[in-house]
């Protein structure tokens, strides 16, 4: 009877714990390192932002992120391997969503946004232009007076021929007919720096995160920023809106992305851990010195983000799809040498 009893005990105990099991399995997710794919070279500003976020998790909660730079082909080599990762919740990507969504309506990717979930938006950069500090260049229009003075001879730098800078910058160069301004792409915000610093390239684009530093120390110049209102970190960089006209801003929003089947439940518990990094005093304070900002934005509204981003990208002009078909046919992607390379990159 005692050894019914017991067999009736540790049957009714299973039967308690299995139900409970894939909760318990839930809860502990994750349990083991999260890899966060950048499509972008290392030292930029969304490498910077992960790194302060992978800190941020070893330190809080014992999770390491581990953080993989794969620049290069406009994004699409290191955007396909989180589209064709395991979707277990293990792999992520941080993209900028213009690029993201540029990149796979102009090129063959082997992806799309259906292959992907938002999990959550973590900061909103600005893109800015600037010059050398000691060029005679003093805001934007003097950079069309200069282009109208010598054609063919001032140009624009951007981090790659499907950036959001170079998006940008075609629209503003239609108030300008006839401007010959040209463009050259290279492989990453820091190749567009240095190139800036050695006089290869008259302008270069980038995000202020990443201008920053050179601002600081009196190499360059900020003649221009997407923002709306002059950012308190740039005091004297004149926006694009104020010269030019509102319509000039360009907000390019970066967020963490997952393989469209992962399930919800796990999308959620990264959603919240995100959040709570993005609010800490710690991480702002870092994200602040970084000239990053926090802009948290949870799934399901970063979800319609991305929605509304690739359906603006979808109505590119015909002329940029055309340019861009042209310069692809004749090679001419230059690398931080100057050298031809063989694919654009991205932006950050």
């Amino acid at each position: 009877m005692k050894k019914l009893t017991r067999l009736l005990c540790a049957a009714l105990a299973l039967c308690v714990l299995l139900p409970l099991s894939p909760r318990l399995a839930q809860a502990a997710y994750p349990d083991r390192p999260v890899t966060i794919i950048i499509p972008f070279g290392p030292g930029g500003a969304v490498d910077i932002a992960a790194r302060i976020l992978a800190e941020y998790f070893q330190t809080k909660h014992n999770i390491t992120l581990n953080i993989v730079c794969k620049g290069g082909g406009a994004g699409a080599p290191a955007m396909l391997d989180v589209a064709k990762a395991r979707p277990d919740g293990y792999t992520f990507g941080f993209p900028a969503l213009t690029t993201f969504s540029t990149t796979p309506q102009v090129k063959k990717t082997g992806y799309s946004l259906k292959d992907f979930q938002g999990v959550a938006q973590i900061t909103n950069m600005w893109l800015s232009l600037a010059v050398n500090a000691d060029s005679p260049i003093k805001d934007f229009k003097g950079l069309i007076e200069a282009a109208k003075a010598n054609p063919g001879k001032v140009n624009y730098a951007t981090h790659g021929a499907l950036s959001s800078q170079r998006l940008f910058m075609s629209g503003i160069l239609k108030a300008f007919p006839g401007v010959d301004l040209p463009h050259v792409a290279y492989t990453s915000g820091h190749d567009v720096s240095t190139a800036l610093l050695g006089r290869h390239i008259t302008s270069g684009f980038g995000v202020t995160t990443n201008q920053k530093p050179y601002v600081l120390s009196g190499d360059f110049r900020i003649i221009g920023v997407a923002s709306p209102q002059r950012l308190p970190e740039f005091p004297d960089a004149p926006t694009f809106a104020e010269q030019l006209g509102p319509e000039y801003t360009f907000p390019s929003p970066h967020g963490l992305v997952a393989p469209k089947r992962v399930p919800h439940d796990r999308v959620i518990v990264m959603q919240d851990l995100l959040k709570a990094a993005l609010a800490d005093p710690d991480v702002q304070a870092k994200f602040a010195k970084a000239g990053l900002s926090t802009d948290f934005m949870p799934a399901d509204q970063f979800q319609q983000e991305m929605e509304k981003v690739w359906n603006t990208v979808g109505v590119l002009p015909k002329d940029f799809r055309e340019a861009h078909a042209y310069l692809k046919a004749n090679m001419l992607f230059y690398g931080s040498a100057g050298t031809v390379a063989d694919a654009p990159q991205g932006e950050s």
